[in-house]
């Protein structure tokens, strides 16, 4: 993606900051996400296109920077303009947020974030599925969080599945089955150009966050993924629950969604959003 007119450095109107300790990161320094869930877009500009998102705990490395907006790679090496207040820099650049130590992921497709350990408690914002948070402490009930712009947080302890980055971490090839179910739960979210979250998915953004909850790393954008050496191909006969189905117009890959046996497939589709359509439909076959 081009960068028009990239300057080194932040230049302009210094950018709000929750908190003082909240520090705009320049070219070349690592960067956590802030807000949760926050646009990626073409141009730095809000009303330029949304190609991404990234969510709230996320790394980001910053490239460069225009006056309210830095330049930044994430970690699925996608590349987009982000404000500038939507990320902080991360004080240790060698250990990105939520690498290590105790970490929340978070396992609803919503979950509220409180300012105290009470429902009674005002809510601090919602961390979206497969989130990743720093744990400063837990009881039975409640795990309170360090945020990324420096407050402290808490959620329902069973809405997260709590992990220790320090030890090693069995990771299994996700079973078809297990793809299946986390599919549907997104049945009925909207369709986002961009969106990678449950407030709004596109199709790659769908597929890509499905694998990510089952700890596999996609890339981005529908072509990315066709192109990924990881894959093989496949027969429409052949087809398992869980393998990625995709489509184009003159060889060009313009759609993904992922097989739910060889008839049909899950995806999010811009008329519906995330539904269940049948290969044998003429517009699919």
């Amino acid at each position: 993606m081009p960068i028009d007119n990239p300057l080194w450095f932040i230049t302009g109107e210094r950018a709000p900051r929750r908190r003082e300790s909240v520090k705009k990161p320049v070219a070349g320094e690592l960067a956590v996400v802030t807000g949760n869930v926050v646009s990626l877009r073409a141009k730095p500009d809000a009303g330029s296109e949304q190609v991404s998102q990234a969510l709230i705990g996320q790394s980001v490395v910053a490239e460069g920077g225009q006056g309210d907006w830095l330049f930044v790679q994430t970690g699925d090496a996608y590349r987009g303009w982000i404000r500038a207040d939507a990320v902080s820099k991360i004080d240790d650049q060698t250990s990105p947020y939520a690498s290590k130590g105790p970490v929340a992921i978070i396992r609803e497709l919503f979950v509220d974030v409180f300012e105290n350990p009470t429902e009674r408690s005002p809510i601090i914002t919602k961390a979206t599925i497969a989130s990743e948070l720093e744990i400063s402490r837990s009881d039975d009930a409640w795990v309170e969080l360090n945020l990324p712009d420096t407050r402290k947080g808490y959620i329902r302890k069973h809405e997260a599945r709590l992990v220790d980055k320090d030890l090693a971490q069995t990771v299994w090839l996700p079973e078809p089955r297990k793809l299946v179910e986390t599919a549907a739960r997104f049945v009925g979210v909207p369709y986002l150009w961009g969106g990678t979250s449950p407030f709004g998915l596109d199709c790659s953004g769908f597929v890509q966050l499905v694998y990510r909850i089952h700890n596999v790393t996609l890339p981005r954008d529908s072509k990315l993924q066709f192109s990924d050496p990881r894959g093989e191909e496949t027969q429409c006969h052949d087809l398992r629950a869980g393998d990625l189905v995709f489509f184009g117009d003159g060889g060009s890959v313009t759609h993904v969604g992922m097989a739910l046996g060889p008839r049909a497939f899950i995806h999010a589709c811009s008329a519906e959003g995330v539904t269940v359509a049948s290969l044998d439909n003429p517009r699919y076959a």
